[in-house]
């Protein structure tokens, strides 16, 4: 588990680090300030971030949307426009970049973590699924799962998740310190990972095969606990690997 990683891209290095003072009292990491385009390219191929804050509005030759059309064709990762104002034009060619969300100047810790929240809802795969209210508490985005702690977003890489147990509409996602809890239904939840690495043991239970350390007639362990295992799951899981048999 870690904190989330945020990427500044402001020329207005007083905008800016007030903006890294909010997002480090917020409890984010901020991965470096970038006053232009080239800078926030060589601090993306360095350290890739969680998201990126970009100011339409940077000087130099290339803007704000240059960087997003370039965030979008190679990094793949959510960003958010900063502007105090802009005309129909740059709101037009703006919109294409397909941002994750907006942040007017001047903005308050409140309106940063908002945006924030909005980003990481609207990248979130698989919100609108079973046609239901997507969890304001985590966002599964590409290989990691983002949940609220402490009134801000973690990331877990979702290969670091043991195992996950169902209650209903909730699941508990059991990491090798710390458990959380998430609104998703099991199904929904196991459409969304990797099949290589997690398998369904029972009803109520998914485990990652990587930290299985021992498989009997009725359950695996992993951190010594036992974790259900039904008959049929036994013998599909026995049927996908050798390790067991």
């Amino acid at each position: 588990m870690e904190n989330l990683k945020v990427l500044i891209v402001e020329d207005e290095l007083i905008i800016a680090e007030d903006m890294q003072m909010m997002l480090e009292q917020l409890g984010y990491s901020v991965t470096g300030i970038a006053i232009s385009y080239t800078e926030a390219i060589k601090i993306l191929e360095f350290e890739l971030p969680d998201i990126v804050m970009v100011d339409i509005n940077l000087k130099g030759k290339e803007t704000g949307i240059d960087l997003a059309r370039t965030i979008n064709e190679r990094f793949e990762i959510p960003f958010i426009f900063i502007t105090s104002n802009m005309d129909r034009m740059t709101i037009d060619e703006a919109k294409l970049t397909q941002p994750s969300s907006y942040l007017l100047k001047p903005f308050k810790a409140q309106h940063l973590y908002a945006a924030i929240e909005v980003a990481l809802s609207n990248t979130s795969e698989g919100q609108k699924q079973e046609n239901k209210e997507p969890d304001e508490n985590a966002h599964l985005i590409k290989d990691s799962l983002f949940v609220k702690k402490n009134h801000h977003f973690v990331k877990i890489k979702i290969e670091d998740i043991y195992y996950i147990k169902a209650d209903g509409n909730y699941l508990e996602i059991i990491c090798e310190e710390e458990k959380f809890l998430i609104r998703s239904t099991l199904k929904n939840f196991m459409n969304r990972l990797p099949v290589s690495d997690f398998f369904q043991t029972h009803k109520s239970y998914i485990v990652n095969l990587n930290f299985v350390e021992a498989l009997s007639s009725n359950y695996v362990l992993i951190l010594e606990e036992e974790v259900p295992l039904s008959r049929n799951s036994r013998e599909m899981l026995l049927e996908r690997t050798q390790r067991f048999s």
